[in-house]
């Protein structure tokens, strides 16, 4: 299970790159509709088999020292191996859209390869133009002359921040997004290191799942958030994320851990993410980039609460499947994250025992 995550989020974005501002090569007074939405050195890779083709498309975004967004692409082939790697420039109309590509360098060699480019700028362009029209998650139809596509768009999720494309009508995925990350935008040749097929980790170990004992409950504190466990639940000092185990199988079935801090305190660390009470469900992508191929992305949820956002899914870590949710609460200048995880069997066959628990968070009011 993840012990940590505010601050190794924190640790992530400071080690890779710095934020992407406004674009030099996108209009000043349209900068909301640029790519500053990315994180300089964002990647993501997606399957594509859309037409017959059989295809690894891979995308990482770059805000170079200019001020130029860059885009470093792969195309493989799956059924032949043959391999495009191309890099290109962006531009932009008049509203901030991505309406152009320039400064085309390295190994184009099919249509099927080039079909990269028209992608990204149809891909960016949808999610710019249709980002307002829903708040966290949407199907998002594209209507063309034949057919209508179905986007599944989700805010949390990085690159062009949906799941699949599907026709409508159909339930096949025919363009999947297959895994992500962050590297340092300083040595592009990383990206090209990454195996493109390498997905999420597969569990292969299997235990008996433990039951969990009727106790007495006890109301808990850390950093002025109450919840009401019971005796089963302990209080660890780890180092890296105090928080509260439960230990029935193994020395931590499952967790919770409480973190407080500020939004200044967050945004003084991480360049131009700009964090603020009505965007914090951004913090919620940062970690799914820094889990890379762990995560299961097609279970990525985040919704809306009364006082901040909150997110769920699982992901495979040490050859066990895990699950996760975190919730945010901003009470005032204070911002909150509840961190829970578990390993999944046992969740899964007490969801209603954890959900009291959760359900119980109080932020203490000032």
């Amino acid at each position: 299970m993840r012990n940590v995550f505010l601050t190794f989020i924190i640790i992530v974005i400071c080690g890779c790159a710095s934020i992407g501002g406004t674009a030099n090569n996108a209009p000043e007074s349209a900068s909301r509709h640029s790519l500053d939405y990315l994180i300089s050195g964002e990647y993501a890779f997606y399957l594509d088999t859309r037409g017959g083709m059989n295809y690894y498309r891979g995308y990482m975004y770059f805000n170079s020292a200019e001020g130029t967004d860059v885009i470093f692409a792969r195309n493989v082939d799956i059924n032949t191996g043959l391999e495009e790697r191309f890099i290109f420039s962006v531009d932009y109309d008049e509203d901030g859209h991505p309406s152009g590509v320039s400064n085309v360098q390295g190994q184009i060699f099919t249509v099927e390869g080039r079909q990269a480019i028209p992608d990204f700028l149809n891909f960016t362009t949808l999610f710019l133009s249709t980002c307002d029209d829903y708040q966290l998650q949407s199907n998002v139809r594209d209507e063309w002359d034949d057919y209508t596509l179905v986007f599944s768009f989700n805010k949390a999720l990085p690159f062009f921040g949906f799941y699949d494309i599907r026709m409508e009508g159909d339930n096949k995925s025919y363009y999947t997004l297959l895994h992500a990350g962050l590297l340092n935008a300083n040595s592009a040749s990383s990206f090209y290191e990454i195996n493109p097929a390498s997905s999420r980790t597969e569990t292969t170990e299997r235990r008996q799942i433990p039951e969990i004992p009727r106790k007495n409950e006890k109301a808990v504190e850390q950093n002025g958030v109450r919840l009401t466990l019971d005796e089963n639940w302990l209080f660890n000092n780890n180092p890296s994320l105090p928080g509260f185990w439960l230990s029935l199988a193994s020395i931590r079935d499952s967790q919770i851990a409480i973190e407080k801090t500020t939004f200044r305190e967050i945004n003084s660390v991480t360049r131009g993410l700009n964090l603020s009470r009505e965007n914090s469900f951004k913090l919620f992508k940062l970690t799914i980039l820094s889990m890379r191929n762990n995560i299961e992305m097609n279970a990525v949820n985040i919704s809306q609460t009364s006082n901040g956002y909150q997110a769920e899914f699982y992901f495979n870590e040490r050859n066990f499947r895990n699950y996760m949710k975190l919730i945010q609460v901003v009470n005032g200048n204070d911002f909150y994250i509840i961190n829970f995880s578990s390993f999944a069997d046992i969740y899964d066959n007490n969801k209603d025992y954890y959900q009291r628990i959760l359900n119980s968070v109080v932020v203490n009011r000032r």
